[in-house]
């Protein structure tokens, strides 16, 4: 008897194992082991996971166990990141991670419920209803916004599609492509998606029945294969074009700080004075080289400024330093005025802010960040509830910035520099960048960040490969002053021009274009058509899918009461040909 049920309790682990083994293919994406197709293939594990749940808890759970071994592979870099700067032991710092791989989870976990509803319930095809679920799964908010199309921005032809239906659209079209394997891998152990036997012809047809099986593994493929070839070809011929229309527009030589400064020597005071001189010193090494604007990166400035300032300190705190002329795009922490709370608590809150110094040292208003970083800077809720804010920052702390604002620079030659300031991890976040481009029109894009805190780890690469989805989004070239981390210009292609990443200060030059040029279809509409056609596609497809039950049905067919299939048996299981023939004393005909 134990040997009997080893097997069997093999084969009710099956759909677990493989939504644990789904999410760490799909992790090995991320740096060291950089195998993007892995995106795909652990995606169509996650399909083939789901396929059969028998309740949308179960479907819930293996979602959720896919992507809590997605997070521990993928953010396997925490641990050492939490070792490093807190007093954590080892033990301490890997339950962390699972912890945090295990909140992450909860929106594959949203995907693999969304995907049992719609097709087990409501008959949508196994493409249609993952493709809606891990629409779902890439829309909802986490503390590291990971998507499969930013994952497989190194790719750049497969994703430029995302102009039009943006980096959620591209992952939805990446989930198609997975779900028609995971349905070609089904058929070669002779299921259908939903746990079903796959059809076969009667017993007299062998030949037929041996076509058709073929036939269930090959199409699919084939679709999956013919996806992915359109969408490189379209990206290769998207990438052509823009290359052509960027000939004849204006540049501009912009300079990226990397000031090389550690997490905790930005915060101590005694450090400050030697910070400036660094950024001063890098500032003058950027101006001999001809550039038109210096980027020093997130908070570099390091000293509090009032967020009301619009003149530039002078003296030992002077932005423009000993030989600086300027201007300088800067990351710094401003103050806003004391205010006092409804419980009588005096707050003294901060911005998160980037200004731009002009050569005659007036500071233009500050473009706030909008979006703080979970745990980070902010708890979740913490802006829209303020009461829960307080429980962790009870003086005051950071708060987001209201509205979006560009930073202008007149230039004698050229346009000016229109600039759309993202900060930190907001080249990340595709919400932000839209708002922010949609509101103020830039024709250039900035990040500033300070990626310090994960210096040796994967994060900073991985950020960087998200914001090339910003560039293509938005049709916009992207240049990023980052300190300890992958410093870089991306072109409105996606394509990385330049990319520096080391632990020393340096200076890296960049060339964009300024692209005075109409806003995106996707900058434009968001995701809400691509939202239209999965509903209005879910239901044409739940249509389908109840005629084609009832055209099924032994009422439809003409059979009688008779050759039902008794009450218990397996509701998907056909009569046997033989028993079928007996019963009905009619000879067997297609129905």
């Amino acid at each position: 008897m134990p040997q009997a049920s080893t097997p069997r309790a093999l084969h009710s682990r099956a759909p677990l194992l493989l939504s644990v083994a789904g999410g760490a293919t799909f992790a090995l994406t991320a740096p060291p082991t950089d195998l993007y197709p892995a995106v795909i293939a652990g995606l169509a594990l996650l399909a083939a996971a789901v396929h059969d749940a028998p309740t949308v808890w179960r479907a819930f759970g293996r979602g959720a166990a896919w992507g809590t071994a997605a997070g521990i592979v993928g953010l396997r870099f925490v641990p050492e990141v939490i070792q490093r700067f807190t007093p954590l032991g080892s033990a301490a710092s890997y339950l962390a991670l699972v912890l945090l791989a295990a909140a992450q989870s909860l929106v594959w976990a949203v995907c693999g419920g969304i995907t049992s509803v719609l097709l087990r319930r409501l008959r949508a095809p196994l493409e249609l209803a993952f493709a809606a679920g891990v629409f779902a799964a890439v829309g909802l908010p986490t503390v590291f916004g990971w998507t499969p199309a930013g994952l497989m921005s190194p790719w750049p032809a497969l994703v430029q599609l995302a102009d039009l239906i943006g980096e959620r659209g591209v992952s939805v079209l990446f989930a198609v492509g997975a779900a028609l394997l995971a349905r070609a891998g089904l058929a070669a152990f002779g299921v259908a998606p939903g746990g079903r036997p796959l059809a076969r012809a009667p017993a007299p047809e062998p030949r037929s029945a041996r076509r058709r099986l073929p036939r269930a593994i090959l199409y699919p493929a084939l679709s999956s294969a013919a996806l992915f070839g359109l969408l490189a070809a379209h990206g290769a011929l998207r990438m052509a074009a823009v290359e052509r229309a960027s000939a004849g527009l204006p540049t501009a030589r912009v300079a990226l700080v990397n000031q090389a400064v550690g997490p905790h020597e930005r915060w101590q005071a005694k450090n400050h004075p030697q910070i400036l001189r660094t950024l001063h010193e890098l500032t003058r090494k950027a101006e001999a080289g001809g550039a038109e604007l210096t980027l020093w990166p997130e908070a570099a400035y390091p000293y509090p400024l009032p967020h009301s300032a619009r003149q530039a300190p002078r003296g030992g705190r002077a932005i423009l330093g000993p030989g600086v002329r300027g201007p300088i795009l800067a990351g710094l922490i401003t103050h806003a005025p004391p205010v006092k709370a409804a419980d009588g608590v005096e707050e003294r809150n901060s911005y998160n802010s980037a200004t731009l110094v002009l050569p005659d040292r007036t500071m233009q208003p500050t473009q706030d960040k909008l979006q703080l970083l979970w745990f980070g800077e902010t708890v979740p809720g913490g802006a829209y509830l303020p009461w829960l804010r307080r429980i962790f920052q009870k003086s005051g702390g950071l708060v987001p910035g209201a509205e979006p604002r560009a930073l202008t620079l007149p230039r004698e030659q050229g346009p000016a520099l229109r600039i759309g300031v993202l900060n930190c991890y907001e080249d990340t976040l595709t919400g932000v960048a839209r708002r922010i481009t949609g509101t103020l029109t830039p024709n250039l894009l900035v990040n500033i960040t300070n990626d310090a805190w994960f210096t040796g780890s994967a994060e900073p690469e991985l950020h960087a490969r998200l914001a090339v989805m910003r560039a293509i989004e938005l049709r916009r070239d992207l240049v990023r002053a980052v300190n300890l981390g992958v410093v870089s210009w991306i072109d409105a292609r996606g394509v990385v021009r330049t990319r520096e990443e080391s632990a020393a200060p340096g200076v890296t030059f960049a060339t964009p274009a300024v692209r005075d040029t109409p806003l995106t279809l996707y900058t434009r509409v968001g995701d809400a058509p691509l939202a239209s056609l999965l509903a209005l596609a879910i239901v044409v497809g739940a249509l389908r899918g109840r005629r084609s039950k009832v055209k099924a049905s032994p009422e439809a067919r003409g059979i009688g009461a008779e050759a039902r299939p008794l009450a218990g048996a397996p509701e998907l299981a056909p009569p046997d040909a033989a028993t079928q023939a007996a019963a009905t004393d009619v000879p067997l005909r297609r129905p």
